[in-house]
């Protein structure tokens, strides 16, 4: 099956990070965030942060993003400021959220966990957090050499944990269902794991996705799409215990970020301020 554009936009700075939540949200290298429809027509845009954005991400009508100016700033869809959650010690590099709970991971390995924007549990893996995902009571954490699986219980302690498990793999991870997908350590493959701990996470398939670094990942109804430097934008389906290609399209230039709507569709954002819609025909 081959990959084809749908639809395509330009910006006047470097898109770096990206969000989906019935609209596309996009950080910049300037510290702007911009928003789109699903044609990629252009919605609000405001100056979020000083400099350029490190995370971002969208949940239940509220846009969560970081970079190195403070802490997480709290916006409505349209820019409005909500609230601001403080980190005292680091840059944060990751946001995910999970039911009511926000979780936050910077560069000295803490990971912060907010209801209600209060802090009601503090943690640290001992490494940089570059991406971090959630299968409770487990969290995932990965730098570029291992990643950390953590037994986590916010709502009874805001401090203790437990390293279940530690495995290679770099940053991107994402959680898929009964399945856990990691950047191998190479940086150019990714590995399917069952999500079983009594499995010690079985490695069940890997396939190399990049010529060069992968940059993003984003999974959906057991698609997989992953871009990098090779400017190669692939779709990957789960089947049981593989990994198969389901689709790929060269975009010509590094791909820094992608975002996936469902199986079918996704967004890609290009070095140069080029954002792409992506369909599986």
């Amino acid at each position: 099956m081959s990959l084809t554009i749908a639809g395509e936009t330009k910006i006047d700075s470097e898109p770096c990070v990206v969000a989906w939540n019935d609209k596309l949200f996009v950080g910049t290298d300037a510290g702007s965030i911009l928003t789109f429809d699903s044609n990629l027509s252009p919605g609000a845009s405001w100056t979020a942060h000083a400099v350029q954005l490190f995370a971002l991400t969208a949940s239940d009508g509220k846009l969560y993003s970081a970079s190195n100016d403070g802490g997480i700033r709290i916006w409505t869809y349209d820019g409005q400021k909500i609230s601001e959650l403080p980190i005292p010690d680091a840059d944060v590099e990751s946001i995910c959220t999970h039911g009511n709970y926000v979780y936050a991971g910077d560069e000295l390995g803490n990971i912060y966990v907010f209801e209600n924007n209060s802090l009601i549990a503090n943690y640290n893996v001992l490494e940089e957090v570059k991406d971090l995902a959630i299968c409770p009571p487990l969290m995932f954490t990965v730098r570029d050499l291992y990643v950390t699986v953590t037994e986590i219980k916010p709502e009874k302690s805001k401090d203790r944990f437990a390293t279940v498990h530690v495995m290679e793999g770099r940053a991107p991870l994402q959680v898929s269902g009964s399945h856990l997908v990691v950047t191998s350590r190479g940086g150019n493959s990714i590995q399917l794991h069952e999500m079983d701990l009594g499995s010690k996470f079985k490695k069940l398939d890997e396939v190399k996705v990049s010529e060069m670094i992968l940059t993003s990942m984003s999974v959906r109804e057991d698609f997989v799409w992953t871009g990098g430097w090779d400017g190669c934008a692939k779709r990957w389906r789960i089947d049981g215990e593989k990994l198969l290609p389901a689709g790929e399209i060269n975009l010509g230039v590094c791909i820094n970020a992608v975002i996936a709507v469902n199986g079918d569709n996704a967004y890609a954002l290009l070095s140069g301020g080029r954002i792409i819609y992506i369909k599986a025909a």
